[in-house]
Formats: structure tokens, C-alpha cells, sequence
């Protein structure tokens, strides 16, 4: 049995939703939980499911002092610090997160403003912060209740060629791979050169080495332990073998998220396991593909695929619109469909994920473009804010991720429009069908 609920906006607008929420039993889910294991804060797999993250660059969120002047090259640090987030949680809750995922924290080689170049496993970057502004920031989340995901790279170190003298505690030529490069050809037909060449000419350690291995696996642990870190966003995971990635992920006992840049739906299965979930590029791709052209063939049956290939493991995959590494969908399309983008992300099976400065309406093309800071630009009253903050309303009061609910998609006569931020209306436009966002709800049974 289905109903449809209505969100009323001040001006009297509607969104309308179907959502189907499948017959849950309860003993089931409890025991389901049991089974996964716990992290150093009592977080499973099935608790992280809840949460809404908003993914920030450090460098470019806020800067400490509140200066607002902005960044002359983007392709340089401007300034964001892990003060200058705790300083603008405000704005981050205001929205209705309850997690952040942040930049890699250990210190870079130059210009390594993203954080994805280390040069110093031992030291915090700096331009960041200090240890005492990093726990600051850490224990502020959690006084919040919002968790904190970070970063980590286990593939390379930074850009330094082949003098590995800088980069500690991997000094020697021994701790890496021999030099090749990874070709576009390689991708998606010689895993051997995935795992064992460089990404972008970054040095790729030989993690078969006993000593690179050990530390690692060291390291993350320590890092989870000393800073009370709640889950972690893996890079470049397809680089490294999965066996690895089994023992990284044990070390920390901490949900892992990592980024398999693919859009193979059987070749992201591989590394479900070995870490605890990954980011949905499938069904990003598939998405980009839709609101660009208007066709909804692919994302129905990238749809398809990845209940039929992930089933339940959909609940923890990451999904999302927008990040650092492409160029922001805004740039493509108009600030309507973007926001489609945005609602299909809010409403999705799997842990929402909205990347910083979609809430302003940010339009960047390729990186450093897509990285801008944000601090010229946080007004809380934009349209994009607040249909963000209403989406996370509407997920946290119908408890969204407890469904079984499905977009219900028909064919490429159908796709989804935000008008504004606080309804989605129809629209007949010559045999395109812009219609309202749609997912269906059962009926509660009466007591």
C-alpha cells in the first residue's frame, strides 16, 4: 500500500514523494548488526548507513582569522585550516550533516595543497594546523555528534622523481616500485601495471616490501587510535592489491570508504570485503551521463546492475554528484538540474555525500578549478543551502536509509527537475516528462 507525502514551503510549494519502505524485521537487523565490528566509538557499518557526510578540502573551506580575500592561485595553498572548520561547524550542521570527510592530514611536498602528496608520514601538515587544532577540530564533531572521516593514501608519495631522499620514513629505492607510468590503456587491461606503476608520475610504493607494509598498517592504526578518527576515506584503492587493503582494514577497525575510480560495476565488487565499502562511481557516471543528456537508458541500468551485483551492500556505498577530482556538474548544466543532482544524491540508496560549495551553487571545470575556496561565498539563505538542509530533514525524519525504498524510473521520457528548493513540480515539455521526484512509502500498520 502506498501514500504520498507532501513537504509544504512557505509559499505553499510541494514536494511530492513516493517512497516504498520494505518490511523490516527488527531481531534480524539487531543481529545483523552483531555482526560487524564495532570501531573504537561503537560505529558499525549499519550505523554509519544514518549519517550524511559533507566532503571539504581543508585548504579551502575557511581560513582561521575569518579573511575572506580570495585565493590568486588556486594551484597553491590559500589558507583553509582545521581551526578554520571548527570555527564554521555552525554552517556545516546548519545544513543538517552529521559526518565531514576532510583532506589527508600528514605533511606534503610543496604545493600539496589537496593533501594526496606526503612527504612526512610523522608530521601534520602544517599549513593545516597543529596537533592541538586537529584534536580541536576532532572533539568539537564529536561534542556535535557529527563523525569525522579523513583521508588517507597508502599508493605514493608526493612528485619528488626519483631522489626519494626527502620522503620519510620511505627513503630508499627500495620502498617503491621500479619507475613506469600507468597508461590510459592500462585501466581497464593490465592490473599488474595498476598496482605496480606510477599514478601521474607519483612515486608508488611497493607495499610487498616488509617494512613499507608494516609501517602503513602501523600507521593508520596509530593515527584512528591517537586522534579518535570515526571512519576513512581510502584513495587510489584499484593501485594496490586487495589483499593489502584486507589487512589495512582489519589494522583500523574503523568504517573504510574507498575510491575505486571506475565505473565497472563487477571490477568495484572485487574490493567490497577487503574494505567496508566504496564510493559509487557507477552509478555517478551513469547519473552525470542522465543530466547531461536528458536519457534515462544508462542510469536505469547501471541501476539495475548494482542491486543485482552489491544487493544489501548498496545501504553503505558512497553516493555522490560532485567532488575534487571532476569537474562540478553546475559547470555543465543549469542550476535546475544540478539540483536534481542533488536531490537524487539526498534520496539515494547508499550514504549521501555532498562535496563543499555545492550549497553556493559553485561551477568549477577541471582541478584546480573545481577547488575553489568557499569562505567568499557562505550564505546560509541560498536556494542551494536550504534545499539541502530540507532534503537532510526529510532523509532524517523518514529514516530513508531503514527503507527499502527505489527510484522509480520508467523511460527516457522521465527525469527529475527541482524547480526551486522547496518543491519539485511536473512539467510536460513536447515528449520529455519533467516530473516530481518519486519513491514510494508504505503504510505503517495500524496498532
Amino acid at each position: 500500500m502506498c501514500i504520498r507525502d507532501r513537504i509544504q514551503s512557505k509559499q505553499d510549494k510541494v514536494i511530492q514523494i513516493k517512497i516504498l519502505i520494505m518490511p523490516i524485521n527488527t531481531a534480524l537487523v539487531w543481529a545483523l548488526a552483531l555482526m560487524f565490528p564495532f570501531t573504537h566509538a561503537g560505529h558499525t557499518k549499519e550505523e554509519w548507513k544514518s549519517r550524511a557526510i559533507y566532503q571539504i578540502l581543508t585548504d579551502r573551506f575557511a581560513r582561521p582569522d575569518g579573511d575572506t580575500r580570495p585565493c590568486t592561485d588556486f594551484r597553491k595553498y590559500c589558507g583553509g585550516t582545521w581551526k578554520g572548520i571548527t570555527k564554521n561547524l555552525d554552517y556545516i550542521q546548519g545544513m543538517g550533516f552529521d559526518a565531514i570527510w576532510i583532506s589527508p592530514i600528514v605533511d606534503n611536498t610543496p604545493n600539496g595543497y589537496h593533501g594526496y602528496w606526503a612527504r612526512d608520514w610523522e608530521k601534520l601538515n602544517a599549513f593545516f594546523g597543529d596537533e592541538t587544532s586537529f584534536r580541536e577540530l576532532v572533539e568539537e564533531c564529536h561534542r556535535r555528534n557529527i563523525w569525522v572521516m579523513i583521508d588517507v593514501v597508502a599508493n605514493h608519495a608526493g612528485p619528488i622523481g626519483r631522489d626519494y631522499s626527502t620522503i620519510k620514513p620511505f627513503n630508499s629505492p627500495d620502498h617503491y616500485h621500479d619507475y613506469c607510468n600507468i597508461e590510459d590503456s592500462d585501466i581497464d587491461n593490465n592490473q599488474w601495471r595498476m598496482e605496480n606503476c606510477r599514478l601521474a608520475d607519483l612515486p608508488d610504493l611497493k607495499e610487498e616490501n616488509p617494512f613499507v607494509r608494516e609501517y602503513l598498517l602501523k600507521w593508520v592504526k596509530d593515527v584512528v587510535k591517537k586522534y579518535q578518527i570515526d571512519g576513512l576515506r581510502v584513495d587510489t584503492v584499484a593501485h594496490m592489491p586487495k589483499d593489502f587493503w584486507s589487512e589495512y582494514s582489519k589494522s583500523v577497525r574503523v568504517f573504510t570508504m574507498g575510491e575505486v575510480f571506475n565505473g565497472r560495476i563487477d571490477f568495484l565488487k572485487g574490493y567490497v570485503g577487503p574494505l567496508d565499502t566504496l564510493l559509487n562511481y557507477p552509478l555517478f557516471f551513469a547519473m552525470r551521463d542522465f543530466l547531461r543528456k536528458l536519457s534515462f537508458g544508462s542510469l536505469w541500468t547501471t541501476y539495475t546492475q548494482l542491486h543485482k551485483v552489491f544487493g544489501k551492500e548498496l545501504d553503505y556505498m558512497g553516493v555522490f554528484i560532485n567532488n575534487h577530482d571532476n569537474p562540478r556538474l553546475r559547470h555543465y548544466v543549469s542550476e535546475e538540474v544540478s539540483r536534481a543532482g542533488i536531490a537524487f544524491v539526498m534520496v539515494s540508496r547508499g550514504i549521501p555525500i555532498i562535496y563543499y560549495g555545492e550549497e553556493q551553487d559553485f561551477n568549477g571545470e577541471n582541478d584546480p578549478l573545481n577547488r575553489e575556496p568557499l569562505w567568499t561565498k557562505m550564505d546560509k539563505s541560498s536556494r542551494n543551502y536550504q534545499f539541502i538542509k530540507t532534503l537532510n530533514e526529510f532523509r532524517r525524519e523518514m529514516r530513508l536509509w531503514e527503507t527499502g525504498y527505489e527510484q522509480i524510473v520508467y523511460d527516457d521520457r522521465l527525469y527529475v527537475i527541482p524547480v526551486s528548493y522547496t518543491h519539485l513540480r511536473a512539467h510536460e515539455t513536447g515528449r520529455n516528462l519533467v516530473c516530481r521526484l518519486l519513491l514510494e512509502k508504505k503504510k505503517k500498520k495500524k496498532k
